[in-house]
């Protein structure tokens, strides 16, 4: 398919994904998550909680120094902490939460032709039989992501680049970012629908981005848009807290945690369907 025809694709299967919007089989791996994500926020928010004081007291100091256990300093610090957890998180729960949807999307893929219905609970644990595989074939995508976003702004801030070249290279990062997205999005669907091992799917990424790499990226802009403005308040926190108002910081990262989720199931759904569309039947039907 050329770009164009790619980026329709993209478009209709996003509109089946929201035909599922509500369905409670399809959102439990990522309730799941969501649960997950909550409690870490809610730690740090209350971290002198006798609790989880014990833990929560020196994990924060150790990652942002003595003034984070003192407020406002901590709320200051919330999207910076919290991203840090996140990203593990991610790596691994995130990974199979991703798994399970990927299943549960074939499934009422399978379903509009007399298939059974989606079961959360089937997925769940399709999806934690092959965690090692799922969160093997995740991880090139989220360390050359912070990588690539880490070490452009390490460069830029070394250089002392002015306002303008700050701004060009979030850009840059963001663009960099979603390239490198695109690429690796249908890793998970080759280890859950086409049964490989994290290697066996790795060699396919290349089939795969040659086939779908422009709705992935077009699903993965559209899916990154409404991250956007958190992002830029997180950055603008500072603001926050000296106007009197530092909670509101730990409220944007609640914020976020929901919009996070949501965007996760609609990519997680689109990519399924373009991938059992345009990769999975078409290898099919050349026997391959």
């Amino acid at each position: 398919m050329n770009v164009l025809e790619q980026i329709v694709l993209g478009w209709h299967s996003l509109l089946f994904t929201l035909r599922h919007l509500t369905s409670r089989a399809m959102w439990l791996p990522w309730l799941l998550l969501g649960i997950v994500q909550l409690s870490i926020v809610a730690a740090i928010w209350w971290f002198a909680h006798p609790l989880v004081s014990w833990l929560m007291a020196p994990v924060l100091r150790r990652l942002g120094g003595e003034e984070v256990l003192h407020y406002p300093a901590l709320f200051r610090a919330m999207p910076a902490l919290y991203a840090r957890a996140d990203f593990v998180v991610t790596a691994v729960l995130g990974a199979l939460a991703a798994g399970a949807s990927t299943a549960l999307f074939a499934t009422a893929l399978e379903t509009h032709d007399g298939g059974p219905r989606p079961n959360g609970v089937a997925g769940l644990f399709g999806a934690l039989r092959r965690a090692l595989p799922l969160i093997a074939v995740n991880l090139p995508l989220n360390l050359l992501v912070v990588g690539f976003a880490f070490g452009l702004e390490t460069w830029l801030a070394g250089r002392g680049s002015s306002g303008i070249i700050h701004k060009l290279g979030g850009f840059v990062t963001l663009g960099g970012a979603l390239a490198i997205q695109a690429f690796f999005l249908y890793g998970t669907a080759w280890v859950v629908l086409g049964r490989k091992s994290f290697l066996g799917a790795w060699r396919e990424l290349p089939h795969s981005a040659a086939r779908g790499y422009w709705a992935a990226l077009f699903l993965g802009i559209l899916a990154t848009l409404p991250l956007l403005p958190f992002q830029q308040v997180a950055r603008h926190v500072q603001t926050l807290v000296s106007r009197g108002r530092p909670e509101l910081a730990g409220w944007l990262v609640v914020a976020q945690v929901f919009v996070t989720l949501l965007t996760a199931f609609l990519l997680t759904g689109a990519i399924t369907v373009v991938y059992h569309t345009s990769i999975l039947r078409t290898d099919e039907e050349h026997g391959s």
